[in-house]
Protein backbone atom coordinates (compact mmCIF):
# COMPACT_ATOMS: atom_id res chain seq x y z
CA UNK A 1 0.00 0.00 0.00
CA UNK A 2 2.80 2.43 0.92
CA UNK A 3 4.67 1.70 -2.30
CA UNK A 4 1.50 2.24 -4.35
CA UNK A 5 0.90 5.58 -2.62
CA UNK A 6 4.45 6.76 -3.31
CA UNK A 7 4.19 5.79 -6.97
CA UNK A 8 0.85 7.57 -7.28
CA UNK A 9 2.31 10.75 -5.79
CA UNK A 10 5.27 10.71 -8.17
CA UNK A 11 3.09 10.03 -11.20
CA UNK A 12 0.62 12.74 -10.17
CA UNK A 13 3.48 15.20 -9.85
CA UNK A 14 4.53 14.49 -13.42
CA UNK A 15 0.98 14.77 -14.70
CA UNK A 16 0.45 18.09 -12.90
CA UNK A 17 3.48 19.66 -14.54
CA UNK A 18 2.56 22.39 -17.03
CA UNK A 19 -1.14 22.08 -16.24
CA UNK A 20 -1.98 24.76 -18.78
CA UNK A 21 -0.84 25.23 -22.35
CA UNK A 22 1.90 27.77 -22.95
CA UNK A 23 0.42 28.55 -26.36
CA UNK A 24 -1.45 31.84 -26.34
CA UNK A 25 -0.13 32.56 -22.86
CA UNK A 26 3.65 32.63 -22.69
CA UNK A 27 4.17 31.67 -26.33
CA UNK A 28 2.65 34.50 -28.32
CA UNK A 29 4.64 34.63 -31.57
CA UNK A 30 4.16 32.21 -34.46
CA UNK A 31 7.86 31.35 -34.31
CA UNK A 32 7.64 30.45 -30.61
CA UNK A 33 4.54 28.30 -31.10
CA UNK A 34 6.00 26.29 -33.99
CA UNK A 35 9.32 25.85 -32.19
CA UNK A 36 7.50 24.59 -29.10
CA UNK A 37 5.38 22.14 -31.10
CA UNK A 38 8.47 20.83 -32.92
CA UNK A 39 10.21 20.25 -29.60
CA UNK A 40 7.10 18.66 -28.11
CA UNK A 41 7.02 16.14 -30.96
CA UNK A 42 10.74 15.48 -30.44
CA UNK A 43 10.02 14.94 -26.75
CA UNK A 44 7.40 12.35 -27.66
CA UNK A 45 9.86 10.68 -30.05
CA UNK A 46 12.64 10.55 -27.46
CA UNK A 47 10.24 9.35 -24.77
CA UNK A 48 8.76 6.53 -26.83
CA UNK A 49 12.20 5.51 -28.08
CA UNK A 50 13.41 5.26 -24.48
CA UNK A 51 10.35 3.24 -23.45
CA UNK A 52 11.04 0.87 -26.34
CA UNK A 53 14.34 -0.03 -24.65
CA UNK A 54 12.61 -0.53 -21.29
CA UNK A 55 9.51 -2.61 -22.03
CA UNK A 56 8.80 -5.64 -24.23
CA UNK A 57 6.08 -4.25 -26.51
CA UNK A 58 6.07 -3.02 -30.09
CA UNK A 59 3.85 0.04 -29.74
CA UNK A 60 6.60 2.35 -28.49
CA UNK A 61 8.82 1.76 -31.52
CA UNK A 62 5.93 2.42 -33.88
CA UNK A 63 5.02 5.62 -32.09
CA UNK A 64 8.62 6.83 -32.02
CA UNK A 65 8.79 6.43 -35.80
CA UNK A 66 5.54 8.35 -36.13
CA UNK A 67 6.79 11.19 -33.96
CA UNK A 68 9.97 11.40 -36.04
CA UNK A 69 7.79 12.06 -39.07
CA UNK A 70 5.80 14.68 -37.15
CA UNK A 71 8.95 16.63 -36.34
CA UNK A 72 9.75 16.65 -40.05
CA UNK A 73 6.26 17.83 -41.00
CA UNK A 74 6.33 20.69 -38.51
CA UNK A 75 9.83 21.66 -39.58
CA UNK A 76 8.60 21.77 -43.18
CA UNK A 77 5.76 24.08 -42.13
CA UNK A 78 8.29 26.31 -40.39
CA UNK A 79 10.44 26.40 -43.53
CA UNK A 80 7.43 27.45 -45.65
CA UNK A 81 6.87 30.33 -43.20
CA UNK A 82 10.56 31.30 -43.34
CA UNK A 83 11.03 30.28 -39.69
CA UNK A 84 14.40 28.78 -38.83
CA UNK A 85 14.13 25.57 -36.82
CA UNK A 86 17.26 23.67 -35.70
CA UNK A 87 17.75 20.11 -36.86
CA UNK A 88 16.92 18.74 -33.44
CA UNK A 89 17.95 15.16 -34.08
CA UNK A 90 21.44 16.31 -35.09
CA UNK A 91 21.94 19.23 -32.71
CA UNK A 92 20.22 17.93 -29.56
CA UNK A 93 20.64 14.40 -28.17
CA UNK A 94 17.75 12.41 -26.75
CA UNK A 95 16.07 14.17 -23.85
CA UNK A 96 17.63 17.54 -24.65
CA UNK A 97 15.53 20.53 -25.74
CA UNK A 98 15.83 24.28 -26.08
CA UNK A 99 12.79 24.80 -23.86
CA UNK A 100 13.75 24.21 -20.22
CA UNK A 101 10.16 23.25 -19.31
CA UNK A 102 10.26 20.42 -21.84
CA UNK A 103 13.60 19.22 -20.45
CA UNK A 104 12.01 19.05 -17.02
CA UNK A 105 8.86 17.41 -18.37
CA UNK A 106 10.88 14.71 -20.12
CA UNK A 107 12.66 13.82 -16.89
CA UNK A 108 9.38 13.68 -14.96
CA UNK A 109 7.68 11.49 -17.55
CA UNK A 110 10.61 9.09 -17.58
CA UNK A 111 10.29 8.68 -13.82
CA UNK A 112 6.53 8.16 -14.02
CA UNK A 113 6.81 5.52 -16.77
CA UNK A 114 9.55 3.55 -15.03
CA UNK A 115 7.54 1.60 -12.44
CA UNK A 116 5.45 -0.77 -14.55
CA UNK A 117 4.11 -1.23 -18.06
CA UNK A 118 0.75 -0.06 -16.76
CA UNK A 119 2.33 3.17 -15.51
CA UNK A 120 4.12 3.55 -18.84
CA UNK A 121 0.83 3.30 -20.72
CA UNK A 122 -0.81 5.76 -18.35
CA UNK A 123 2.06 8.23 -18.72
CA UNK A 124 1.90 7.92 -22.51
CA UNK A 125 -1.84 8.60 -22.45
CA UNK A 126 -1.13 11.70 -20.41
CA UNK A 127 1.47 12.89 -22.91
CA UNK A 128 -0.91 12.40 -25.83
CA UNK A 129 -3.63 14.22 -23.90
CA UNK A 130 -1.20 17.08 -23.28
CA UNK A 131 -0.33 17.21 -26.99
CA UNK A 132 -4.02 17.29 -27.95
CA UNK A 133 -4.59 20.23 -25.63
CA UNK A 134 -1.65 22.20 -27.03
CA UNK A 135 -2.63 21.50 -30.64
CA UNK A 136 -6.17 22.72 -29.94
CA UNK A 137 -4.71 25.89 -28.48
CA UNK A 138 -2.50 26.31 -31.55
CA UNK A 139 -5.56 25.96 -33.79
CA UNK A 140 -7.17 28.90 -31.99
CA UNK A 141 -4.33 31.20 -33.06
CA UNK A 142 -4.34 33.14 -36.37
CA UNK A 143 -2.81 30.61 -38.77
CA UNK A 144 -2.23 30.03 -42.44
CA UNK A 145 -4.06 27.11 -44.06
CA UNK A 146 -0.91 24.97 -44.10
CA UNK A 147 -0.53 25.37 -40.34
CA UNK A 148 -4.15 24.50 -39.63
CA UNK A 149 -4.07 21.42 -41.86
CA UNK A 150 -0.88 20.18 -40.19
CA UNK A 151 -2.12 20.82 -36.66
CA UNK A 152 -5.43 19.07 -37.40
CA UNK A 153 -3.61 16.03 -38.81
CA UNK A 154 -1.36 15.85 -35.74
CA UNK A 155 -4.40 16.21 -33.49
CA UNK A 156 -6.11 13.23 -35.13
CA UNK A 157 -2.93 11.21 -34.67
CA UNK A 158 -2.73 12.08 -30.99
CA UNK A 159 -6.37 11.18 -30.49
CA UNK A 160 -5.78 7.75 -32.06
CA UNK A 161 -2.67 7.17 -29.92
CA UNK A 162 -4.50 8.28 -26.80
CA UNK A 163 -7.33 5.83 -27.48
CA UNK A 164 -4.82 3.04 -28.06
CA UNK A 165 -3.29 3.59 -24.63
CA UNK A 166 -6.69 3.83 -22.96
CA UNK A 167 -7.66 0.55 -24.60
CA UNK A 168 -4.42 -1.04 -23.36
CA UNK A 169 -5.19 0.14 -19.84
CA UNK A 170 -8.74 -1.20 -20.13
CA UNK A 171 -7.35 -4.59 -21.11
CA UNK A 172 -5.25 -4.48 -17.93
CA UNK A 173 -8.45 -3.68 -16.02
CA UNK A 174 -6.91 -0.33 -15.13
CA UNK A 175 -8.37 3.16 -15.37
CA UNK A 176 -7.23 6.59 -16.47
CA UNK A 177 -8.24 9.99 -15.11
CA UNK A 178 -7.98 12.80 -17.69
CA UNK A 179 -6.07 15.95 -16.80
CA UNK A 180 -6.55 18.27 -19.78
CA UNK A 181 -9.65 16.79 -21.40
CA UNK A 182 -13.03 17.70 -19.96
CA UNK A 183 -15.16 14.76 -18.77
CA UNK A 184 -17.37 15.12 -21.86
CA UNK A 185 -14.38 15.23 -24.21
CA UNK A 186 -12.87 12.17 -22.55
CA UNK A 187 -16.13 10.26 -22.81
CA UNK A 188 -16.58 11.20 -26.46
CA UNK A 189 -13.09 9.93 -27.30
CA UNK A 190 -13.20 6.71 -25.32
CA UNK A 191 -16.79 5.47 -25.09
CA UNK A 192 -16.64 3.52 -28.35
CA UNK A 193 -13.12 2.12 -28.14
CA UNK A 194 -13.13 -1.24 -29.91
CA UNK A 195 -10.55 -3.96 -30.32
CA UNK A 196 -9.77 -2.78 -33.86
CA UNK A 197 -9.88 0.94 -33.05
CA UNK A 198 -6.57 2.65 -33.85
CA UNK A 199 -3.30 0.69 -34.00
CA UNK A 200 -5.14 -2.26 -35.48
CA UNK A 201 -2.14 -4.56 -35.09
CA UNK A 202 -1.74 -3.72 -31.42
CA UNK A 203 -1.93 -7.24 -30.00
CA UNK A 204 -2.09 -7.23 -26.20
CA UNK A 205 -1.56 -10.99 -26.11
CA UNK A 206 1.92 -10.48 -27.52
CA UNK A 207 2.89 -7.94 -24.90
CA UNK A 208 4.91 -8.59 -21.82
CA UNK A 209 5.53 -6.64 -18.65
CA UNK A 210 9.14 -7.82 -18.56
CA UNK A 211 11.76 -5.13 -18.28
CA UNK A 212 14.66 -4.68 -20.69
CA UNK A 213 18.10 -3.63 -19.51
CA UNK A 214 18.90 -1.94 -16.22
CA UNK A 215 16.99 1.35 -16.36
Amino acid sequence: MKKTLVLSILISAAFALQAQSLIGNQLKSKEAVIMYLVEQEKLAHDFYRSLDTMWVTDIFNRLANEEFEHVGKLSAVAAELMISVPNHFNEYPAGQFIDSKLRHLYAELMIAANFSLEDAYRTCANLEERKMYDLKMALKEPNFELENLTYKALLIGSEDNFKAFIRALNEMESSYAPVWLTPSEFEALTKNILANDAWQSFNSNAKSQNRIGLF
